[in-house]
Formats: structure tokens, C-alpha cells, sequence
């Protein structure tokens, strides 16, 4: 008989290693569950939690505070602000990903130090750019979705040039595994925008107070931040990891495309529908992004952590799993709940200037909880430098765009039933093209070696 076994008729090591494998991983789950990356995880999605309860606060302020048709107002330009805040997260993203790579080396505070005073100089010129592109593209959005003015989307020009900055900053904290101040900016961010925001719509400043209120709380946190940034140390040699375009424009076009996938929803009801339909949708969105926003930390954590995991040469998949599960089973909770109380909880939130949003809500939430998949898959793919899942994630928007000018124009359902579809499809889309099939056989074959490891250093009484 081929298989090893001893004497005595014990198994063999291949079928020690079958058996032990079931407790190794169960051992291996409990050391995930002590690591410093779930300490990590816990330090942000409690600030993330915080912080969005902030947001999520003021949005509720501004839906009680401001008339319907103001709210459709403030609603439809947050969205476009929360996709320029994409191209902030992109920059941070890929920020985080050098600095990520340069932590991991024996003496990482002077290249890192270089690589962010590299990246604060580009940031001011790209920023600077950026925010005059802007303020000229200001006058055609507001005619296109039927602004009587520009003057609310120039009040928020200003923070473009803060959402470059700002990437720089913080993807040095995310990629040096700084969680904790990662989170404190957060939350002061949120914080100062449900001050300024509160204050400025009470002076009367309407939807344009709380447009304003953006780039002065993304000021004041950079102002908070700025001293804990790596610096340069005026003795070190000015050299790091040069930055690879290919991969910084990838990471735009991904992060981009997921903002626009996320964020369509509002833009295309303030287009096509009536301005007092576009301000009974807005608490559909204000409430569906619930299942998005707050697993979002999850991908903050997970780049970093599958970057140095694959630096060390160590599998990400258990994070990528832990994840993924953060990111969906709340978000389907949530939707179960709405699908259930969507009339009454609107009225008593929003007040009841508001009409029962029936079934939109539940699906739209839905929606919401298949992006925050997308999320994760999108910073995994990322953290490989795979862009297949890149160029999938643009077809799916393409899909959701055309989806809903052909079926959504006219029915809300049609349309969240389509943003639906292009969830399930981008959630598919990076099973197919990130997942990874080696680590199982991989555990199974490292439980082999180590059965025959312990029985090659086994005392001789033991041994054949």
C-alpha cells in the first residue's frame, strides 16, 4: 500500500493533515480574531460608526429643516461632491498603497517621510488645477440638472483642492496602519460639518449653507492632521518607490467608476423627474446609503492589510472574507427593515412632507449593500494590482447607466431594480476575477508537511 503509515496502523500524514485541517483553521480563525488587524478594524469601524452617525445626522437636519425642493437641491449636489470625494479616495488610495509597501522595510521612516513630501507638492499643483476645471464645469452641471444658479456648486469648489491634501494625509495614516488618528480626522470632519451645517441653514443660508459647510469641516480636520503627517527629516536622502502611473490611473478609473455607480441614483431622478419628485427621493437616498457608508471602513483596513500580508508572503483571503461579510449581512439587514417599515419611518424622520417611498427604499438599500461588496472586491483587486476587475466594474457602470435611461426614466422601481442588477453583477464580477483558489490546497498541503514534520521529529518509541 502506497499511503505512509506506521505500524501501529495510524493514519497517514496526507489523512492527518484532512483531519487536522478543520482544527487549524478554527486556530487560525481564533488568531485572525486576536490580531492587531482586528484591534485595528474595531478602533476604525467605531469611529466610522461614530462618524457616520454624524453625517447621517445632519442629513436627517437638513430633511427637517429644509423644504422638500431645497433638500432635492442639497441632495443632488452632495452627490456629485461624494463623487469628487471617489477621486479623494483614489489618491488616497494609492498613497496608502506605496506608503503600505514602504512601511514593511527595516528602516521605513525616511523613505516614507520622502514619499509623502513628494506626493503634499503634487497634491497643491494637481489641486489647484482641479478646483479651476471645476468651478469652469460649474454653470453646465447646473443647467443640466436644472439648478436656477451655479452658485451652490462653486460654494463647493473650494474643497476640491482640501480632497487632494487631504488624500495625502490620510493615505499616509491608512498606509502606515495608523488607524486610530485615521479615524479621529474622520470623525472631526463629520463632526464640523454637523456644527457648520446646523449653523448655516439656521442664518438662513439654505441648501447653500450646507454646501459651504463641506470644504470648511475638510479644512478644519486638515488642519488637525497636518502635524502628524511623515515629514522628511532634513538629514535624510530624498529617495522612495516611484509611483506607477499605470497603476494610480487604474485606481482613478475604478474608484471613479464606483462613485459614479454608487452616487447615478440621485443625479438621474434631479434630471429626469420633477424637482418636487427629486425631494421625495432624497430620503431614499439618505437612508439606503446607510448599508454603503458604514461598511466603508472595512475597505480602509482590508488595502493596507492584503498589501503587507502579500509583502510578507502570507494569504489575504481570511480578511477578504471577514470583510465581505461585514460589508453584506448588516446591509441586508437594514433592507429586510426597510422593506418592512418604509412609510412610517420616513414620516417620523423626515417628517410627513414626505410620501411613503414603498418598495424603492428596500431595493435601493439592497443596491446600497451589494456596492459595499463592490467596495471590498474593489480595494482587494487593488491591493494585488489586478485591473481586470477594473475594466469588469466600468462595464457594469456602462450597464447601469444605459439600464436605467431605457427603463428608469419613468418608474423608480424599474430604476433601483436595475441598480440592483448592476450590484449582483459587479459582486460576480470580483468573485471571477480576484478570488483565489490556491490557499485552500496550499493549507491542506502545509497540514501534510507539518503531520510528517511531527512525526519525523517524533521520540524513536513513536517511529516505525
Amino acid at each position: 500500500m502506497n499511503s505512509i503509515l506506521d505500524t501501529a496502523g495510524n493514519p497517514s500524514a496526507e489523512e492527518h493533515g484532512r483531519n487536522s485541517y478543520p482544527e487549524a483553521g478554527m486556530r487560525r480563525l481564533g488568531s485572525l480574531l486576536r490580531s492587531g488587524g482586528m484591534r485595528h478594524g474595531a478602533t476604525l469601524w467605531a469611529s466610522a460608526i461614530l462618524a457616520g452617525g454624524l453625517d447621517y445626522g445632519l442629513n436627517i437636519l437638513a430633511g427637517r429643516w429644509l423644504e422638500p425642493v431645497q433638500y432635492g437641491i442639497f441632495v443632488c449636489v452632495a452627490a456629485i461632491v461624494l463623487v469628487l470625494v471617489y477621486l479623494y479616495t483614489a489618491i488616497r488610495n494609492v498613497v496608502a498603497f506605496y506608503t503600505a509597501k514602504l512601511s514593511v522595510q527595516a528602516d521605513s521612516s525616511r523613505p516614507t517621510g520622502a514619499f509623502v513630501e513628494r506626493a503634499w507638492r503634487w497634491a497643491w499643483q494637481g489641486g489647484l488645477i482641479a478646483t479651476a476645471l471645476t468651478s469652469i464645469l460649474a454653470p453646465v452641471l447646473a443647467h443640466a440638472l436644472r439648478l436656477s444658479n451655479p452658485w451652490v456648486l462653486w460654494a463647493a469648489c473650494p474643497l476640491v483642492q482640501l480632497l487632494f491634501l487631504r488624500a495625502i494625509t490620510d493615505g499616509a495614516f491608512q498606509g502606515t496602519q495608523r488607524f486610530a488618528l485615521l479615524g479621529a480626522v474622520l470623525v472631526a470632519t463629520s463632526f464640523l460639518r454637523l456644527l457648520f451645517t446646523a449653523g448655516l441653514i439656521r442664518l438662513g443660508w439654505q441648501a447653500f449653507g450646507a454646501i459651504v459647510a463641506w470644504p470648511l469641516a475638510w479644512g478644519g480636520a486638515l488642519l488637525l492632521a497636518l502635524p502628524f503627517r511623515p515629514r522628511l527629516r532634513p538629514s535624510s536622502q530624498e529617495g522612495s518607490l516611484p509611483v506607477s502611473w499605470r497603476y494610480s490611473s487604474y485606481t482613478l478609473l475604478g474608484i471613479g467608476a464606483f462613485g459614479l455607480l454608487s452616487n447615478l441614483d440621485a443625479l438621474f431622478v434631479k434630471h429626469f423627474f420633477s424637482p418636487m419628485m427629486a425631494g421625495k427621493y432624497a430620503p431614499v437616498v439618505t437612508l439606503a446609503k446607510v448599508s454603503l457608508f458604514l461598511p466603508m471602513a472595512l475597505g480602509i483596513i482590508l488595502l493596507p492589510k492584503a498589501v503587507e500580508r502579500q509583502a510578507k508572503n502570507r494569504n489575504a483571503w481570511p480578511i477578504l472574507l471577514l470583510a465581505l461579510t461585514g460589508a453584506l449581512v448588516p446591509g441586508l439587514a437594514l433592507t429586510a427593515f426597510y422593506c418592512l417599515s418604509s412609510g412610517w419611518l420616513v414620516r417620523i424622520v423626515f417628517t410627513a412632507a414626505y410620501g411613503d417611498p414603498g418598495i424603492v427604499l428596500g431595493l435601493a438599500s439592497l443596491a446600497a449593500t451589494l456596492y459595499a461588496g463592490l467596495n471590498i472586491w474593489l480595494n482587494y483587486a487593488l491591493s494585488r494590482e489586478r485591473p481586470v476587475f477594473i475594466y469588469f466594474l466600468t462595464g457594469v457602470l456602462v450597464w447601469q447607466v444605459l439600464g436605467m435611461f431605457v427603463f428608469g426614466r419613468t418608474n423608480l422601481v424599474h430604476m433601483a431594480l436595475v441598480m440592483v442588477s448592476a450590484g449582483a453583477l459587479g459582486n460576480v464580477a470580483g468573485f471571477l476575477t480576484t478570488w483565489e483558489k490556491a490557499p485552500a490546497g496550499r493549507a491542506i498541503r502545509l497540514g501534510v508537511v507539518e503531520a510528517l514534520v511531527r512525526r519525523s521529529t517524533a521520540p524513536d518509541r513513536l517511529k516505525p
